[in-house]
């Protein structure tokens, strides 16, 4: 793998023994992503070649102030691939070339959080036409099938409809501290939506579709509603101008702000 390390490679690249490297583990030195329903580990290259150089000079590294948000270029494509890959078992919905279809129809639907330079977060949404949302959402189609002309370039013209396709957090942290990669690619998101608004774009829904009972749940929670059932996959969506989540009243501050100027 490109961006990860399993554990045989991180203990040859940090020159440790198996013993002290498993310590490292064990006091949360060294952080690990073990795939669901699987034992072996695979370990961020971030993360070991910077305790690597840490070890070599006998120093902390300095860390960042905090984790940066920002829209993913084609550059950031194959390290989000993989990570989705690592924390899904190898089934991540769709491949890269399908991130290349969706990124070069509209460069503002896919956007990362990095901290200390790793890839931490990420958010897919997309502003789609609403005869591929209702496709969608009765099960005709699946994320992978959509395809460029059903993505809409961002026009100060009709509000829009959006699927988010996924929020991804890595999972080889606390809970505390992906809970804070959550909030702030979430705020990220909210801070470009006050850009769209800005320039007189707006969504009207946001739609999303839960798989598991964790993320039906976490759904809930940001004030979305169900909207029916497709086998195991629960439909969602969320109407901002009227829903009372945080999210939604938020994103009405913003749009207030910029119809009163």
């Amino acid at each position: 793998m490109k961006y990860y390390f399993t554990a045989g490679e991180a203990r040859q690249y940090l020159d440790m023994d198996i013993g002290a490297f498993y310590y490292l583990i064990e006091t949360g030195k060294i952080k690990r992503i073990t795939p669901s329903g699987k034992k072996r580990g695979f370990y961020s290259k971030h993360q070991i070649e910077r305790l690597a150089n840490e070890r070599l000079h006998d120093v902390k590294v300095e860390e960042e102030a905090r984790p940066t948000f920002m829209k993913a270029t084609w550059d950031d494509l194959d390290e989000e691939y993989e990570l989705a890959t690592l924390l899904l078992n190898g089934n991540a919905p769709y491949g890269i070339p399908t991130y290349h279809i969706w990124l070069s129809k509209n460069p503002d639907t896919n956007f990362i959080l990095r901290d200390r330079g790793r890839l931490v977060a990420f958010l897919l949404v997309l502003p789609v036409k609403q005869s591929t949302i209702k496709r969608w959402i009765n099960g005709e189609i699946r994320e992978w099938e959509i395809g460029a002309d059903d993505i809409l370039p961002f026009t100060p013209i009709n509000p829009f409809e959006c699927i988010i396709l996924s929020m991804v957090t890595i999972s080889d942290v606390d809970k505390s501290k992906r809970c804070e990669y959550g909030l702030r690619i979430i705020r990220g998101y909210l801070n470009f939506l006050q850009v769209l608004a800005a320039q007189g774009i707006k969504i009207a829904r946001f739609y999303s579709m839960g798989t598991t009972v964790e993320g039906s749940t976490i759904l809930k929670q940001a004030g979305f509603e169900e909207r029916g059932q497709v086998g195991k996959r629960v439909a969602f969506e969320l109407n901002p101008t009227t829903s009372v989540s945080r999210m939604a009243q938020a994103y009405r501050t913003v749009l207030d702000k910029h119809q009163c100027k």
